[in-house]
């Protein structure tokens, strides 16, 4: 099964298109497991996000706390 479409609507939300065509807007703050050590970050981790900022380089940055982490160090979970 395809991994679900994510687009940056504003700094509280996104969209989320799962593989059928269903589209669920996700609101902040929401949980996403860390894939990818990142220095305090652990594999496996279950983390908030709360805010959500469009970049240049990486797509989409996820506020955890004080920091900006790139989203595909992240899964994020949405069942619809």
């Amino acid at each position: 099964m395809d991994p679900p479409h994510i687009n940056y609507i504003d700094y509280k939300s996104l969209l989320v298109i799962n593989p059928i065509g269903q589209i669920r807007q996700l609101f902040v703050p929401f949980k996403v497991q860390v894939l990818q050590p990142a220095e305090y970050l652990k594999v496996g981790t279950w983390v908030v996000v709360e805010e959500i900022m469009p970049h240049e380089q990486y797509k989409l940055l996820y506020r955890i706390g004080d920091n900006w982490w790139p989203y595909y160090i992240f899964r994020l979970t949405v069942l619809f």
